[in-house]
This record gives C-alpha cells, sequence and structure tokens, in this order.
C-alpha cells in the first residue's frame, strides 16, 4: 500500500511521500487541508480495511467499494454524516482497441479529500499535483480540490473520444472503399472475411460508445447534484464561485455527451452502409451465378444428349461431328448472351 499526502499550510504546499496508517490519521484530524492519495495491493486490504473503517470511521459500505475487485461500479456520491463518498470512472488514454476503465474513489470532508485507488495513475496524479494555486484563496479548499480532481478526470476522456473519432473515421473509409476493393480481388473467401470485420469492428467501437454515455451520464447527474448545492437563492458569493468551477465540468460532459450522440448517429449510418454494401455485393454474385447457369443449362442438355450410349445417335460416325456440335454449343452461348446484352440483364 502506498499513501502520499500534500498538505496544505497557507499558500505553501508540503509533498509528504512513505507515510503510515498513523500518519493519515494525524493528517485528518489536522486543521490544515491535505489531499491524501492511497494506492492499494491485494495484499493491503486488510491494512486499508482497519485504517479506514476503525481508525478514520468511514461506512463498511464505502471501503468495501474500494476494495472490490472486478467488475467496475457506476459513478456514485453517497452523503454521510461528516464526509461524502464519491465514485469517480475514466478509462485509460492508452487504450484504443479495447476501453480500459478505472475507478477512483474519494472521501471528501471540509478539511480533507482521500482518494484511493487500485491501480497505478501516475499521469493523473502528476496533472492533480499542479493544483491551482487560487484554491489557497479559500475556506473552502476541499471542495476546490475535489473540483480539480474531477476537472483532471473529465479531462481524460478527450484523448479517449480523439481516438474513436479518428477510429470512426477510418471505418468509414474502408466501408466506402469496399466495394472497389471487393472487385480487385479473385477470391470468394477473403472478402466475405473482411465484411466481418468490417462489422466486428463497427460493433466493437459502438459499444465502447455506448459504455462512454453511461459512465458521463451518471457523473452529470453527481455533478450537477454538487451544482445546485452551492448554487441556490440567497447563496453566499463564495458558494456562487464555487458552483462556477463545477459548472464548468458540467459544460465539458455535456460536450463529450453531443460528440459521443455524434459518433453513434455515425455509427449507425455506416453500419446501413454497410448492410447495403453488402447485399449489393450479394446480389452481384447470385446475378453471375444465374448467368452461368443459364447458359450452361442448354450446353448440359446437348452434352448428355449426345453422350448416351446409342449406335444409331446422330454424327456419331462421322468424323466432323464434334466439331458441329461444338459449333451448334459454341452459337447457342452467343445468342444468349446477345439477347442478356438486348434485354440490359448484362
Amino acid at each position: 500500500m502506498r499513501i502520499e499526502a500534500l498538505k496544505i499550510e497557507g499558500e505553501k504546499p508540503i509533498w509528504l511521500t512513505g507515510l503510515n496508517s498513523d500518519d493519515v490519521v494525524e493528517l485528518v484530524h489536522s486543521e490544515h487541508f491535505t489531499w491524501i492519495d492511497i494506492e492499494i495491493s491485494s495484499s493491503a486490504d486488510g491494512a486499508l480495511g482497519q485504517l479506514l473503517v476503525e481508525r478514520l470511521d468511514f461506512h463498511p459500505a464505502t471501503v468495501s467499494d474500494c476494495l472490490h475487485r472486478g467488475s467496475y461500479h457506476q459513478p456514485k456520491m453517497d452523503e454521510e454524516q461528516n464526509y461524502r463518498f464519491i465514485t469517480f470512472i475514466y478509462y485509460d488514454q492508452k487504450s484504443t482497441a479495447k476501453l480500459t476503465s478505472r475507478e477512483l474513489h474519494a472521501y471528501v470532508s471540509d478539511t480533507y479529500v482521500i482518494t484511493v485507488h487500485q491501480h497505478s495513475c501516475k499521469e493523473l496524479l502528476e496533472q492533480v499535483k499542479q493544483y491551482p494555486r487560487v484554491i489557497t484563496d479559500y475556506e473552502q479548499r476541499a471542495v476546490l480540490f475535489l473540483h480539480h480532481i474531477l476537472d483532471m478526470i473529465t479531462d481524460s476522456f478527450v484523448p479517449v473520444l480523439r481516438s474513436m473519432s479518428n477510429r470512426s473515421d477510418e471505418m468509414e473509409m474502408a466501408i466506402l472503399k469496399v466495394k472497389r476493393r471487393l472487385r480487385m480481388r479473385l477470391s470468394l473467401f477473403r472478402p466475405a472475411k473482411d465484411q466481418i470485420s468490417d462489422m466486428r469492428n463497427i460493433l466493437k467501437l459502438r459499444r465502447s460508445l455506448v459504455r462512454l454515455r453511461r459512465t458521463l451520464i451518471a457523473e452529470l447527474e453527481i455533478v450537477e447534484q454538487l451544482v445546485k448545492e452551492y448554487d441556490y437563492p440567497g447563496a453566499p458569493e463564495s458558494s456562487e464561485e464555487i458552483a462556477i468551477y463545477y459548472r464548468d465540468i458540467d459544460d465539458h460532459i455535456s460536450k463529450y455527451l453531443e460528440i459521443i450522440e455524434g459518433l453513434e448517429s455515425t455509427m449507425n449510418h455506416l453500419m446501413e452502409v454497410h448492410s447495403m454494401i453488402t447485399g449489393h455485393r450479394t446480389n452481384e454474385i447470385i446475378y453471375i451465378l444465374t448467368i452461368i447457369s443459364t447458359v450452361m443449362l442448354p450446353l448440359n442438355l446437348i452434352v448428355g444428349f449426345f453422350g448416351m450410349n446409342f449406335e444409331n445417335l446422330w454424327f456419331s460416325h462421322a468424323s466432323w461431328g464434334i466439331w458441329l456440335v461444338s459449333a451448334f454449343m459454341l452459337a447457342i452461348t452467343v445468342l444468349l448472351l446477345a439477347f442478356f446484352r438486348a434485354k440490359e440483364w448484362i
């Protein structure tokens, strides 16, 4: 279990590393604002549970959420007597083909913010450390520092959405070129594999967008609840300032949801285009096979007729018989093709 803390005394921040449970308890009960970050491992579940439940008096249900491994939770916020427990979800910026969800749990009181996570989020923590110095100008530093953390988490959706947008453009170009690609290839099996692969990629991206949308909607509800808490008729100026900060996150999430809605619309359009092209390709194959079958039908009849084992069969003993039958078969083929051409079937 790794424990680090950022303590703000006046305008001077103090970064503390290598802390233990006793240090955490002392910082929590300090009058100065402190951000405590705890990264837990599977072997430290018992120690963390003892620290949070027995020594800091946090509700066991919230601690269970922090220690739970496996499927991710939905973003939520629980109000307790003297603190609030918040769970936010964000996604790994480096994940492109598959979304990797990350959970960040936070205990927020008047004088501290404790973040708990099971994964290493070094890049995010480095951004959180660069907190706005304006926080030192307010008495409610904890709620403003929480805004700073949520703002960094919200900003982490930008590269994920940009990557999805690029993948959407690539899929669109691939789908629009699929007809030309299929015509250039001679194999009948390779195009089918390409079609299945394209549809699978579309469905994967669409499923990822749905997952992102659900997460952002839940987080938007939390942010809106925080805005309402500090923006009410007759609220003091300090509360209105805090509401302005959280309203900025509200605007960002709303924009991300609009982007996701546009990408989902694009995916639905690509699915329709893909189905149309696939159906057109199927019709082309049936069309070609029908022409071949129609041309071969009278030829099979002629070959079958002259292939009978009878002594008195026409031209069976003539040396020029094979040439006559071949010419007759060729003439039928030419006449059928000319007829199809005249009807504009080919």
